[in-house]
């Protein structure tokens, strides 16, 4: 697996890095390599942009295309393990878990694992969701989560 990608994928982001550079040069410029991120799916972030505005050329190689898809690709796994986990505590599949005392992902975090959350440190990682999702979300005051937040 090169760049943490499969063959099959590393093929298909080949041939697709290789039908945008129409004259055959090797790289992409930053435009190009936007337009075929949005071909697949993705978007050209802006910590994308200043890793190209590195390379001292500003062009884009396969390998600098691979290595972008392969953490996209990682990404995207990880937001599914992620979405599994919560479904775990989202019995009624609402999109939300209780975090109050009671609650099994709190006893959870607090208790699981080998260095699980202490009470403060639950409350922190509670506070940081909160503050996120302030505009999105009443975390406060009914005590659910979401996972889009």
């Amino acid at each position: 697996m090169e760049f943490g990608l499969t063959e099959e994928q590393v093929r298909v982001y080949t041939e697709a890095f290789n039908d945008m550079d129409k004259n055959h040069t090797g790289v992409l410029q930053p435009t190009e390599l936007g337009i075929l991120m949005r071909s697949r799916g993705h978007t050209l972030s802006d910590e994308d942009m200043r890793d190209l505005a590195a390379d001292r050329h500003g062009t884009v190689t396969l390998a600098d295309f691979l290595q972008i898809m392969a953490k996209r690709e990682q990404d995207v796994v990880l937001q599914q393990k992620l979405a599994q986990a919560f479904a775990v505590f989202d019995k009624d599949g609402s999109g939300f878990i209780s975090v109050n005392a009671e609650s099994d992902f709190r006893k959870q975090m607090t208790s699981l694992g080998s260095s699980p959350f202490t009470d403060e440190q639950f409350e922190n990682f509670l506070s940081e969701y909160r503050a996120e999702a302030a505009s999105q979300h009443p975390a406060e005051q009914d005590g659910l989560v979401d996972y889009q937040a």
